[in-house]
């Protein structure tokens, strides 16, 4: 198990940090502005993906609880998506994958 989650966080470092190339799959890899902008057209298609949004945000804390045998996130379930839209409406050019990372980052602080 070890074996797998140093190069997990290695990953994770070098995507926020390098911005390397890695296989970044589902909404992760799509930019800020898009997520505010579907979810910001006033029908009732922003309540389908916020919907998504938050299922891919909770998938990837999962994900990450999953590989470190803990429980990031469990206390802040409600506002995880609501904290990476934040990031995203201040940060547009970035992508959901790092508006994730950073909500991580303060949860760890």
């Amino acid at each position: 198990m070890k074996n797998i989650i140093l190069p997990l966080l290695l990953a994770i470092s070098l995507a926020t940090s390098a911005k390397s190339e890695f296989a970044m799959l589902g909404f992760g890899k799509e930019s800020c502005s898009e997520m505010v902008k579907t979810t910001s057209t006033g029908s009732q298609m922003d309540q389908v993906y916020q919907f998504a949004y938050t299922a891919y945000i909770l998938g990837f804390f999962t994900g990450v609880n999953a590989m470190e045998s803990k429980s990031t996130g469990l206390e802040e379930i409600d506002t995880l998506y609501k904290s990476a839209r934040d990031y995203c409406e201040k940060h547009p050019s970035d992508n959901i994958f790092d508006a994730i990372i950073r909500v991580l980052s303060q949860i760890r602080d």
